[in-house]
């Protein structure tokens, strides 16, 4: 058996070297400049738990930096914003751009998302809440201390700009990708974010999708392949630890990853 004192420095170095993992701090730089993808559609804002939410769509500008990692912060860069409205039940709509928002990345560069408190909607009484993304929107990671490789105002200009109008370009070319992802995103803004939804829940986000996508003005195969990504995601998920909207953000990230791809690639062809 070995004794403990030839077991003792084996002990000591590694507590020193799991305290030297632990103590030594990664660089930090920050993450990808993000393209908004414009809605076609307005998108439901759900209330739960005293704060106000909704998912958006984002497009990677910047290749070659790193993809943000969920709840990294953004703000909008430039002058515009997004057309945030309540309705009331009467139908009388209510401007609500100037309400604080955090955004914060949800999922890779493929979502953000973008909350407020439901505290600041009480003085409004009920209200309907909808979001709409306009065209060229772009979001800029918030500044982190002692960061290695910060956005310089070039990088800001150059992947808000050119770089972003080349994106416009690309995702307005595939309907089919754009189309379904917007139509996939209603789905999942009309579901909880954590957790498994009830089958009332469940069996409403669907309803509601279908009617939406029947009203929609999308392409028969951008709605076609909506549809089956719906259908395969309700049926697959009846039981078990993937949960629906799980199932229906890995579809839309599929479909926006193509995306990005193709955009990336035309850059480096000089389109």
């Amino acid at each position: 058996m070995t004794s403990l004192t030839k077991r003792l420095p084996l002990s000591l170095f590694t507590a020193a070297a799991l305290t030297g993992t632990i103590t030594a701090a990664p660089a930090l730089a920050a993450p990808q400049i993000l393209a908004v993808a414009q809605t076609e559609l307005t998108l439901p804002v759900t209330c739960e738990s005293g704060e106000c939410t909704v998912e958006l769509t984002t497009i990677c500008l910047q290749e070659h930096r790193a993809s943000p990692n969920p709840g990294n912060r953004y703000y909008v860069h430039g002058d515009r914003f997004f057309d945030l409205t309540g309705t009331t039940p009467a139908g009388q709509e209510i401007a609500l751009g100037h309400l604080p928002v955090t955004i914060t990345a949800a999922r890779g560069h493929n979502a953000v998302r973008l909350a407020f408190r439901e505290m600041a909607l009480k003085k409004y009484g009920p209200l309907a809440v909808s979001i709409a993304v306009p065209e060229n929107l772009s979001l800029v990671p918030m500044p982190i201390k002692d960061d290695v490789n910060p956005q310089t105002e070039e990088d800001i200009l150059l992947a808000t700009g050119p770089l972003r109008e080349a994106a416009t370009r690309l995702v307005a070319l595939d309907t089919n990708k754009k189309g379904a992802a917007e139509l996939i995103s209603q789905a999942i803004n009309r579901l909880p974010e954590r957790g498994r939804a009830s089958d009332d829940v469940r069996a409403a986000a669907r309803a509601n999708f279908e009617a939406v996508s029947s009203r929609s003005g999308f392409s028969n195969s951008a709605r076609d392949n909506a549809n089956a990504v719906v259908r395969e995601c309700y049926e697959e998920t009846t039981a078990g630890s993937l949960s629906f909207r799980g199932c229906l953000g890995s579809w839309h990230d599929r479909m926006i990853g193509k995306l990005n791809t193709k955009y990336w690639k035309s850059l480096g062809a000089g389109t």
